[in-house]
């Protein structure tokens, strides 16, 4: 079998009818200590981000996985389910459970998708070698990667599909509307101890984090539904490689790109399912392929308003009719046009003018629009998670600058206003 042929295999490896179709989510948080400093990451004498992580997972009873993002980032990964209630009923647990914890160690979540005190310099890096790896890399690649590493926090979603032809769909989908996605769900008021004006941050420090693997699918050339997969393996296999895996299947420095790598390990026939998979997890894009299309465009929403994203995205993926409104639409729009759009998406302003020389506030409302009738059509009730969020984002812009007009208005610092 070709080394392509094993890709496409292992991508398409959990493919299921639509009435099968599962939803899972990856919630990230950042957390700070009693002292209102960061949480560190590492074990020492303070209480840790590695500690929390091992008593979340000890009391998960199967509610998910913990893990711990580099700089110290709580991420909970549900498990997958049919529904928005189901993942609802599923985070409720898990913030019951978490709070608990929170409480008893004097800890503080914030919500907020990007750090908005402290610089990556004052935290440290995990110590693990894939994520030194990553560091260094990130250091070569472009100028914001160790904000990634250590000062974000986003929600991602994670969907099953019932073909490579619904799978390039959806995913085109969601890499034409990631400027939408962007400023709906901006929630990063402040970074550096300052405000962020209009800036759109987490979506800017991902601009910035390293060009060869990060940003939309069309800054890679995948300009079109069909083919999508194919030209994804293309653009993948021509990325550098960050790690790769041992013989014991631990994680190891290596050298050329990912297709280089892989290409040896089937040449030597040693390639596993485990090299694939590490391959498509060292890709960063908006919308990325595994065995599942993963939508990783959004802010952390702010308490409460965590299961916006995911009926945003749900609404306008899953749904056969909605997708093809979506579709006959955006595959309208030019290369030059979109390019210009995912650029202006730096900015949260909805005067901007985007694709067909209607403003950004048009598309906002269409796309949130055509997500609700697709929440309506699935007819589970799903869109009370996006109804009320999309009707605030719209009468008063994105949490960003609502954020900041509160600290105005409050005359506190910007600590003060976090820690409240």
């Amino acid at each position: 079998m070709e080394l392509k042929d094993k890709i496409r295999s292992l991508i398409m490896s959990k493919t299921v009818d639509s009435e099968y179709r599962t939803i899972g989510i990856e919630e990230e948080c950042i957390i700070y200590d009693d002292k209102n400093r960061r949480l560190p990451v590492n074990q020492g004498y303070k209480f840790s981000a590695t500690a929390l992580v091992n008593i979340m997972n000890s009391k998960s009873n199967k509610n998910g996985v913990y893990s711990i993002e580099p700089g110290g980032q709580l991420e909970w990964s549900s498990p997958p389910f049919s529904n928005i209630h189901e993942i609802n009923s599923s985070m409720k647990i898990h913030k019951s459970s978490l709070n608990k914890v929170i409480n008893k160690k004097k800890l503080k979540v914030l919500d907020y998708s990007v750090e908005p005190v402290f610089e990556p310099k004052e935290i440290d890096l995990i110590n693990q070698l894939k994520y030194r790896l990553m560091d260094e890399n990130m250091k070569k690649a472009d100028t914001l990667g160790r904000w990634m590493m250590r000062n974000t926090a986003s929600i991602q979603i994670n969907y099953d599909f019932e073909s490579e032809s619904e799978l390039e769909e959806m995913v085109f989908i969601a890499d034409c509307l990631q400027p939408v996605s962007s400023y709906l769900f901006s929630n990063a008021p402040f970074w550096k101890n300052r405000v962020a004006l209009n800036e759109n941050i987490r979506y800017l420090i991902w601009e910035k984090t390293d060009k060869y693997r990060c940003r939309n699918l069309i800054d890679h050339g995948i300009i079109e539904p069909k083919g999508l997969v194919n030209k994804y393996m293309d653009y993948m296999l021509n990325v550098p490689s960050i790690f790769g895996f041992d013989d014991s299947g631990e994680i190891c420095s290596v050298v050329g790109t990912l297709g280089e790598r892989l290409r040896y390990l089937k040449k030597n026939n040693c390639l596993r399912d485990l090299d694939i998979n590490g391959a498509l997890h060292q890709i960063f894009t908006n919308v990325r392929l595994k065995n599942l299309i993963e939508v990783r465009g959004a802010d952390r929403p702010p308490f409460g308003f965590e299961l916006a994203p995911v009926a945003f995205w749900t609404g306008l993926l899953t749904v056969s009719e909605v997708r093809d409104k979506v579709l006959s639409m955006i595959q309208t729009w030019n290369i030059k046009e979109r390019l210009t759009w995912n650029s202006n998406a730096r900015y949260l302003d909805d005067s901007i003018i985007g694709p067909k020389g209607k403003s950004y506030y048009y598309w906002n409302k269409w796309a949130g629009d055509l997500a609700l009738e697709g929440l309506e059509i699935r007819g589970l009730g799903e869109e009370t998670y996006f109804y009320d969020y999309f009707d605030i984002i719209l009468s008063d812009g994105p949490f960003s600058l609502q954020k900041q007009k509160d600290l105005k208005k409050k005359n506190k610092t910007i600590l003060e206003t976090v820690i409240a």
